[in-house]
């Protein structure tokens, strides 16, 4: 792409960019949101730090089907899409949380080594568990990623009460 996000214009532009085998992260934005305008520039700069990746960004009020289409409720959102699949979403001006996952998703993407880098004991990665620990080296899925905020904080409260009940015995 070249290291600027793409202002997507028609559904089609937008389900040919989350279709595709890129990871593609995606802005969910407005003219009037304070934050976004904040976020803007790093969300720019991490288009350029990722070329391998697409960023786009979706005007909820110029393209309101999509956005109703995926649930965004508040400005920014922030999504990540490959083959058609939503893998993440942060809503909010967390643009670092974002940075996270992108590092996340994209390490599986083609056009990213596979191998090479260092790890903390200075190895490169010989292996696919844990030096230290055994534990594989996957991505471990979020399971309340498709909650809205307000079901994960029901579900945390719920399994901070199943936890004081099992200490409290």
């Amino acid at each position: 792409m070249g290291g600027s996000a793409v202002n997507i214009t028609s559904e089609s532009e937008f389900t040919r960019y989350i279709n595709g085998s890129k990871l593609t992260v995606v802005d969910f934005t407005a003219t009037w949101c304070g934050p976004c305008k904040a976020v803007a520039p790093r969300f720019e700069a991490l288009a350029g730090k990722f070329p391998n990746c697409n960023f786009i960004k979706v005007d909820v009020d110029d393209q309101k089907a999509i956005s109703t289409a995926h649930g965004v409720r508040a400005m920014p959102t922030f999504m990540l899409f490959k083959n058609g699949k939503k893998l993440d979403e942060v809503v909010g001006a967390d643009i670092a949380k974002v940075e996270r996952l992108v590092n996340t998703h994209a390490a599986g993407s083609s056009g990213f080594p596979s191998s090479g880098g260092r790890t903390l004991s200075g190895a490169g990665p010989s292996s696919a568990t844990s030096a230290t620990r055994g534990i594989p080296s996957v991505a471990i899925p979020n399971i309340f990623s498709n909650l809205t905020p307000m079901q994960q904080q029901y579900a945390f409260i719920a399994g901070m009460l199943v936890l004081f009940w099992y200490l409290a015995k």
